[in-house]
């Protein structure tokens, strides 16, 4: 069995921010899955929403988007609506879960790079959007998962596009904070729009 919820849906590249490309994986994924959801975006002074999310974040809330607390209160104030929240402690079953219910999950990881390794692991942000299961779902865990990374191939040095890119599932444990976890995970778990309710 094989979910994919980015099926047909438009992948999203932090390559074309007008805002810090090479560190807007975390409001690009952001982003990324609220637009998997079907949510539709504020205007704002920069024609893509990654952008506006961004500058609303960093220059009208004065938060630091790459504290993942304060990147998901920034994203709900952004959206006028509770969108999404955090946790460093999510176990594996419920991020599995998520897709079953077809919600992406966005994830915090340390890279060793692939195939070339890097001297230093870099820390990333990506959009979990599916996973597959070698006989049914009822197994434990899937055997892949599935990430729409928004800045590349994950595994050809970040090189072309990063939308359904397959790691292994030793991959996702090992590389997704905390790195070799087993149990549980970092990550922002979302609401669908019908769920959503306003910030207050």
């Amino acid at each position: 069995m094989k979910i994919n919820i980015s099926t047909g849906k438009v992948n999203y590249s932090q390559r074309n921010n007008e805002r810090d490309p090479l560190l807007t994986c975390n409001t690009t994924s952001m982003v990324m899955a609220l637009c998997y959801l079907g949510y539709k975006f504020p205007e704002g002074k920069y024609k893509q929403p990654e952008d506006n999310l961004h500058y609303y974040i960093t220059e009208e809330l004065k938060l630091r988007p790459w504290v993942h607390a304060e990147l998901s209160m920034g994203t709900n104030k952004w959206m006028n609506k509770n969108v999404t929240d955090f946790s460093v402690s999510r176990p594996v079953k419920d991020i599995i879960q998520q897709l079953v219910d077809k919600k992406p999950v966005v994830l915090s990881g340390d890279f060793p790079g692939y195939p070339t390794k890097r001297n230093t692991p870099l820390g990333h942000i990506v959009c979990l959007v599916g996973a597959e299961w070698n006989k049914t779902i009822f197994q434990k865990y899937p055997s892949t998962i599935i990430i729409d990374d928004p800045y590349g191939n994950t595994l050809d040095d970040w090189k072309g596009s990063g939308n359904d890119v397959v790691l292994s599932w030793e991959q996702f444990i090992n590389w997704f904070k905390p790195c070799g976890s087993e149990t549980v995970k970092w990550g922002h778990f979302f609401r669908a729009p019908e769920e959503a309710k306003d910030v207050i």
